[in-house]
């Protein structure tokens, strides 16, 4: 059923529900850190129905384990120039993720930006073991042990940034540590040329072709074309040896006012 679903572009989440392996911004929501509480979980779900005009969602994720403090409708409160976080724990959060499963709003639950161990963590105490977790991930960020974690608990992964990230705003630029660069990498472009593909293509192909769903962001009609066209050709396994080759650990989406907290999944 596995090798069936991905040959038509999707893959089978652990709850049996099928997730396609491109999607386009519009296939998800995720329950965001400011509304941790018992109390909003369900709150940010029917803001999201509402928004999008339905009764339900098929994945609703956790978007990071830390939480934040709720201030009026603030995506990142700050105080004295510092973020307010709050002190509740995602485990706890999952616990009302499942709530809003048993209601039928959210069809699957997963969550995204966890690590290895809080993974561990959460699976030990989980009534319902997350469908997904969506993390950055690219050839400049192989994250092989997240990998082969996921694969083993079943939990299906989708790359966010499969492109670096090349449109944020300057001020969120990381220097020379920066993915932002990779889709003019020689190495991903002499790839492209062989295929006589472009690099972007190459770069979704990188991830389908191993299970793992990807995310990109276009607002670009001729892009958005042009990313669905990855599904009639195939990297070698040389194409795919040389892409993980240039990992460096870059990760282009960090939270640096977070990096003290002891949920902060990046250190």
């Amino acid at each position: 059923m596995e090798e069936d679903s991905r040959r038509l572009g999707r893959i089978e989440l652990n709850d049996g529900r099928l997730m396609p392996l491109l999607g386009l911004g519009t296939w998800k929501a995720r329950l965001w850190c400011t509304y941790f509480a018992p109390s909003d979980i369900p709150l940010c779900l029917d803001k999201s129905l509402s928004d999008l005009q339905m009764d339900y969602v098929d994945l609703y994720l956790i978007h990071f384990p830390v939480a934040l403090k709720r201030l009026d409708d603030e995506l990142f409160p700050l105080k004295d120039g510092e973020m307010l976080t709050a002190d509740i724990d995602y485990v706890d959060v999952w616990r009302g993720m499942e709530a809003l499963q048993a209601s039928g709003k959210a069809r699957s639950i997963g969550v995204s930006n966890f690590s290895v161990l809080q993974l561990e963590r959460l699976l030990s105490r989980a009534k319902v073991p997350p469908a997904v977790n969506q993390v950055e991930l690219h050839p400049y960020l192989v994250q092989t042990e997240l990998i082969e974690y996921c694969r083993s608990k079943g939990i299906a992964l989708t790359a966010q940034s499969p492109f670096g990230s090349p449109g944020r705003p300057q001020e969120l630029h990381r220097g020379n540590t920066d993915p932002m660069k990779l889709l003019e990498d020689p190495v991903v472009v002499d790839v492209a040329k062989k295929h006589r593909r472009s690099p972007a293509q190459v770069l979704l192909r990188y991830h389908v072709q191993q299970g793992i769903c990807v995310i990109p962001m276009s607002a670009k009609p001729n892009h958005i074309l042009e990313n669905t066209k990855i599904f009639d050709f195939s990297l070698d396994e040389e194409d795919m040896k040389t892409l993980r080759e240039l990992n460096r650990g870059w990760r282009a989406c960090v939270l640096d006012a977070l990096k003290s907290h002891p949920f902060y999944p990046f250190n």
